[in-house]
């Protein structure tokens, strides 16, 4: 088991304390587990004084304890994530395991005032993003209205009450992977994770104005968002074949028609054939990209009958022909 003890005051002191217990990396703003402890790093940035983005990429390759202590100020911290942790309250601490549950992504809001001991066990995959406000940016909301106070308690409270039911939204979800699994072949540095972290945190703010108003963003089922990611599995799985349908695909996730439809272009900003031919295309890429199919190889494959709309479709989607990559 190896344990980790910190909080969340002062983010140098916090960089500074993982450099000191894991391998800093001269050349970059990553802290690298030993390969001992763990298969990937730690990134810490200043988004401003009062703002910091704490990010997690990692395979655990052993047991780990993470306690974070409680600090004095209410700071705000939202918990971005896409894996699942069981939750339990033991003498005014948060207990957290990490579980082996489907989870579509989530976010938790909690009080820093509160600690929480977090269990990962080995084989974990740890992805997130965690956005730390501390109390002296918070306050200037609270005094302009104190209605908003009172959301941003109720959304604490909230959060974890119903944990199971909120899940990211398409925006975050985007900006998460973005931050996460960043594409290597961009740049990426302070600012390319800065700016994510700064969307990320609009997201927040959006969903507090809006809930109890025109929306509640727990509301969602995780069960049905879950059933939603399995047919999008489903779909990438089977682009060799004819598009089953939009009632097909409804009965697979277990809701009526009207239901997946509308969820699914909440979730995936596209509607299921949308998404489908998306998928295809980027696949047709890969193929005349990375393995130099041709034009006919990738249509018998790829199921297309019509050179011209495949072709239309490929340069409105790529901005290139692809007699031109061929």
């Amino acid at each position: 088991m190896c344990e980790f003890l910190f909080d969340y005051s002062d983010i140098d002191k916090l960089k500074s304390y993982f450099e000191s217990r894991l391998r800093p990396d001269a050349n970059s703003d990553r802290i690298y587990f030993p390969s001992h402890i763990a298969d990937g790093y730690l990134l810490y940035y200043r988004i401003s004084h009062e703002v910091f983005l704490i990010i997690n990429n990692y395979r655990a390759n052993t047991d780990i304890e993470c306690v974070r202590e409680p600090v004095k100020e209410k700071d705000i911290l939202l918990h971005f994530r896409k894996y699942a942790l069981d939750h339990g309250l033991e003498k005014n601490q948060i207990i957290s395991r990490y579980s082996d549950n489907y989870t579509p992504g989530n976010m938790r809001c909690m009080d820093a005032r509160q600690g929480e001991r977090t269990y990962i066990h080995k084989g974990a995959e740890v992805k997130s993003a965690t956005l730390v406000l501390k109390s002296s940016y918070a306050k200037p909301f609270f005094k302009k209205s104190s209605e908003i106070a009172e959301r941003v308690d109720n959304y604490i409270r909230d959060s974890h009450k119903y944990l199971d039911k909120f899940y990211l939204s398409y925006k975050q979800s985007v900006l998460f992977d973005q931050i996460v699994q960043p594409d290597t072949d961009k740049i990426e540095n302070y600012l390319f994770y800065v700016a994510r972290g700064i969307r990320l945190l609009e997201t927040f703010w959006k969903d507090v104005l809006r809930w109890g108003t025109s929306c509640n963003p727990f509301s969602i089922n995780s069960a049905q968002v879950g059933n939603i990611y399995k047919v999008s599995d489903y779909l990438r799985g089977h682009l060799k074949e004819p598009f089953v349908g939009v009632d097909q695909l409804a009965a697979m996730a277990n809701m009526s028609r009207t239901n997946f439809f509308n969820m699914f272009k909440e979730i995936h900003n596209q509607t299921p054939l949308e998404f489908f031919n998306n998928k295809r295309l980027e696949a047709s890429y890969t193929m005349i990209i990375g393995e130099g199919s041709s034009i006919r190889d990738v249509m018998d494959e790829l199921n297309y009958s019509n050179s011209s709309k495949f072709k239309k479709a490929f340069f409105e989607k790529f901005n290139i022909h692809p007699e031109a990559i061929t």
